[in-house]
């Protein structure tokens, strides 16, 4: 397993609940990279020490290799299974096809599927920004909303350029129209080329000052589900297979607005929403077994995946974030309460006492990820409040760091 971050635990219980002998490899120590105690092994050795990392493979007879829900760990993946002939999910055009956002784009572009109306840097003219078209300047090769902000006025264009290009590895970015309107999320299942869609969500996300945005709850299924089969899906499953794209799994994310839909982004890996926590329970299949499966065999699963798909679930789930304010955390109480819901189908604390909360709009601002099953979408304030009654996160001036959800629309 390259990389042990605290979303990889649940990728090395999965595969030691399959029976398999688990080793975590990264540089961190075992506090940043909590999966490593986890694990049945783990070594301190970096995820791009290939030289290193392949001597060790052949000397404890590794048989697969995985990494999680990273974009920058994706090609390091790919290369070291290249070095030990070991299976790997995807090609390297593909992982750079998929990881670039502007070509990404260009991808749906060519397929008839809408994208966000974007501007090119070379032709944009600055002043075209105002308080009816705020554009969104952002990395094309970076992921969990770092890099991303967003732009108001003319004036400010250069400094938020300046900031997107910081975190870019290319030193490229893609300035987009800023869109308000709702947002959806859907998961694919790749098998030998088939892809099948296997889950929607809606999406509530909170904006940060700067533009950017972090998912703070997906409701699962999504009310757009419907239109989005009629209207976007075979176009996506048709463009991913003639993109060659031959198994794993995907996270898309689009924006719907009046019945139209436009793609967003997407990742050719697990996601943050971790959705096959709710299709292992609705139609008995984990996209996470199946890439475990085919980290050791080369395949997705011995029977047909597409078969056993169905995104219109005949349940309600809801995979709540609780989100913090950018602090050191000092106190955490009533965790043992979310544990203890009839709601509750798995909770896993995400930063601790001692840890840092990362700043507003990004992914490391995220402190609690909760699985939870709902009789309807009618019960999710109730619960809500419950979780904000009992739950608590303090820092060292007893300051309360949860933030609230107080619309849910």
């Amino acid at each position: 397993m390259l990389g042990g971050s605290a979303t990889s635990v649940e990728i090395i219980e999965a595969a030691r609940n399959l029976g398999v002998y688990t080793i975590v490899t990264d540089w961190y120590d075992t506090k940043r990279s909590p999966a490593k105690l986890v694990a049945d092994e783990y070594w301190d050795i970096s995820i791009l020490d290939y030289d290193t990392l392949c001597k060790e493979i052949a000397r404890h007879g590794v048989n697969g290799i995985l990494t999680g829900f990273t974009d920058s760990y994706l090609l390091p993946y790919q290369r070291l299974c290249e070095l030990t002939g070991l299976p790997c999910y995807a090609t390297k055009e593909v992982f750079e096809l998929t990881m670039d956002k502007a070509r990404f784009k260009q991808l749906c572009r060519e397929n008839d599927i809408p994208v966000i109306p974007e501007y090119t840097l070379d032709t944009f003219d600055p002043q075209l920004i105002s308080e009816d078209n705020k554009v969104i300047v952002k990395p094309v090769d970076n992921s969990g909303s770092r890099g991303v902000i967003l732009c108001e006025r003319p004036e400010q264009f250069q400094d938020c350029l300046q900031f997107a290009l910081s975190y870019s590895e290319k030193k490229e970015v893609v300035i987009e129209k800023y869109m308000e309107m709702d947002s959806i999320s859907l998961s694919y299942t790749i098998q030998d080329g088939e892809v099948s869609l296997s889950t929607t969500d809606d999406r509530l996300v909170h904006k940060a000052a700067n533009g950017s945005s972090v998912t703070r709850m997906g409701i699962y299924p999504s009310k757009y589900t419907d239109p989005y089969i009629r209207e976007i899906d075979g176009k996506m499953r048709a463009m991913y297979k003639k993109a060659g794209l031959r198994n794993g799994v995907l996270a898309v994310q689009f924006f719907v607005e009046d019945g139209h839909f436009y793609v967003m982004e997407m990742g050719h890996r697990l996601s943050g929403g971790q959705h096959y926590t709710y299709t292992l329970k609705e139609n008995g299949i984990s996209a996470l077994d199946c890439l475990i499966h085919f980290a050791l065999t080369g395949r997705m699963a011995d029977y047909s995946i597409a078969e056993k798909e169905n995104a219109c679930f005949k349940h309600v789930y809801c995979h709540l974030f609780l989100l913090g304010k950018e602090a050191k955390i000092a106190r955490v109480s009533g965790f043992d309460y979310l544990q203890s819901m009839p709601e509750c189908m798995g909770v896993s604390l995400m930063k601790n006492v001692g840890d840092k909360i990362g700043p507003d709009g990004t992914a490391a601002q995220k402190v609690v990820g909760m699985h939870m099953a709902l009789g309807s979408r009618e019960d999710l304030p109730m619960v809500l409040e419950k979780v904000y009654e009992h739950f608590h996160m303090y820092d060292e001036q007893g300051n309360e760091l949860i933030l609230k959800i107080t619309d849910l629309s």
